[in-house]
């Protein structure tokens, strides 16, 4: 596999008219230029993430899953055959999607308009959240700590749906709280298309990001749910 040296502006131009021609034909006769533009240059990028991000860290073993062009309209109302949007995460060792989706992973993902990196949950499920909020209860000043951390740097923004009804008996900060209170939540870095994207050095971007929110995910990693 050759080294990433950045995606090119043709990989924003086939994202852009794969997004208004989502359809088999059209596909068909891009397929190689899809290989070239898209899949090559991502599947370089997601194998220098990981092994620059893992180097040194003998406590995280993590492997990487590539989101796939095609979708499953199985069960969906939108028909579109393709995804218009490429994306990676890093997780933990030999999990299926289903089981991965509830665990807190690092990612990666381009769009036409923009890409985005962070940490965090494909599906927030309760059982977790709820054991999540059990370990914020028992040492609360672990992880006022940390959310004071997420709230004080400026490239990550907390994301995720709250609950309708307050969680828990209050007296906590609002840094934490911005957490405790969430069905589901996440750090993440959007960023709109510019030159980073097409040099190498977006490696270097990403990983010092995701190694200012390493110790959130260590903390997340630990809960059982």
């Amino acid at each position: 596999m050759n080294a990433f040296t950045g995606f090119t502006p043709e990989t924003i131009d086939f994202l852009w008219e794969l997004r208004m021609n989502n359809n088999k034909e059209w596909m068909a006769e891009n397929r190689e230029r899809y290989q070239r533009v898209l899949k090559e240059p991502f599947d370089a990028l997601t194998k220098e993430l990981r092994e620059r991000f893992l180097e040194g860290k003998k406590d995280l073993q993590m492997d990487a899953s590539i989101s796939r062009i095609n979708r499953d309209v199985r069960f969906s109302k939108d028909k579109s055959p393709y995804k218009a949007r490429k994306w990676m995460v890093l997780k933990e060792p030999r999990m299926t999607s289903q089981q991965w989706s509830g665990r807190p992973v690092f990612y990666f993902e381009l769009m036409p308009e923009r890409f985005e990196y962070g940490m965090g949950f494909y599906e927030g499920r309760p059982a977790y959240m709820q054991a999540f909020r059990k370990k914020v209860d028992a040492a609360p000043e672990i992880f006022q700590r940390l959310a004071e951390e997420a709230a004080a740097q400026k490239e990550f923004a907390l994301y995720g749906e709250d609950y309708k009804r307050p969680m828990g008996k209050g007296g906590y900060s609002p840094e934490v709280m911005a957490w405790y209170g969430k069905k589901t939540f996440g750090l993440t870095a959007s960023y709109e298309i510019g030159e980073i994207l097409f040099q190498p050095e977006l490696v270097d971007q990403v990983v010092a990001g995701w190694e200012k929110i390493l110790p959130m995910y260590r903390y997340l990693r630990e809960i059982e749910g």
